[in-house]
């Protein structure tokens, strides 16, 4: 009994050393339709960036902490062979004043596409139509984040291109939040013919949360400038979403209504039309489950 005593000892003392393993994920799809212009409109089983995820942490002491992520996307509509960790692979360091992180993420850019688009930057939303969402993600790269007060966050991404003579791709931001108001100044360089710059803020009223972001896009040496605004309305269960957005020559209108069936379990409604030389309409229901 004694060594039975022991043995159990050890081993929940070992359970204790290691680090705190989290498997998360979410999967998210939509029976949708789609008209471009005068065709036929089209019936399609879309996946909207489903995925699974591991977290790792362990407390090292003295407020540091060491972190692991792996996230990989899968096709909930139509699985294929997937790359594990294509959407993110970190491992870093993390503390009070800041984290320090190596692999490939989202840059400062995305996240504010992300944070500050009232349809959430997912299906039915304009955003990436409207605001260039270029080299969404960085890989081979070091991710710096640091709160030097209360309310402000300075992030930089800088992702080593690994070829000689070649400029390395990077990205920062300065966020700001205080009681129910955030902003956001992002911005992204290619380090050769491409740059975006993003400003964002949005404020929260009661159950009201309105949305605006402006930006000015070079993509391959062409410049554009995009502006959005919306607008979300929570009703109990039930979160409606509008969202408006225009970009020389074209304009974006996005609705839509989200339905809780639980903490983890929704359904969606969204309508997209985009006007320019050839309009396109979207309509789709969804069903989004997070574990």
């Amino acid at each position: 009994m004694k060594k039975i005593a022991i043995s159990a000892m050890l081993i929940g003392l070992m359970g204790l050393a290691q680090a705190q393993v989290t498997v998360y994920g979410k999967a998210r799809v939509y029976e949708e339709s789609t008209t471009v212009g005068s065709a036929a409109s089209v019936m399609s089983l879309t996946n909207d960036t489903s995925r699974i995820g591991i977290k790792a942490t362990e407390v090292l002491g003295n407020g540091l902490t060491a972190n692991v992520v792996i996230e990989t996307g899968y096709g909930a509509d139509a699985p294929a062979a997937s790359t594990l960790g294509d959407r993110v692979t970190l491992v870093g360091l993390s503390g009070k004043i800041g984290s320090v992180n190596f692999g490939r993420d989202k840059h400062a850019v995305t996240r504010a596409l992300d944070n500050f688009d009232a349809m959430g930057n997912a299906f039915g939303s304009s955003t990436t139509v409207i605001h260039a969402a270029q080299g969404s993600r960085l890989q081979n790269a070091v991710f710096l984040s640091a709160t030097p007060m209360t309310g402000v966050t300075v992030n930089y991404q800088n992702a080593n291109s690994e070829v000689a003579g070649t400029t390395n791709a990077q990205a920062g931001s300065v966020d700001y939040t205080v009681g129910p108001f955030a902003a956001t100044v992002a911005r992204y360089d290619s380090g050769t013919t491409s740059a975006s710059n993003v400003v964002g803020a949005k404020f929260k009223y009661s159950n009201t949360t309105v949305f605006g972001m402006y930006s000015d896009d070079t993509v391959s040496g062409v410049v554009s400038t995009g502006k959005s605004i919306g607008v979300n309305q929570a009703m109990g269960a039930t979160t409606l979403l509008a969202s408006y957005g225009e970009k020389q020559g074209t304009k974006a209108y996005d609705l839509g209504a989200t339905y809780n069936l639980s903490k983890n379990t929704m359904l969606h409604a969204r309508y997209v039309k985009e006007s320019s030389a050839v309009d396109t309409q979207k309509v789709g229901l969804g069903i989004e489950m997070n574990f």
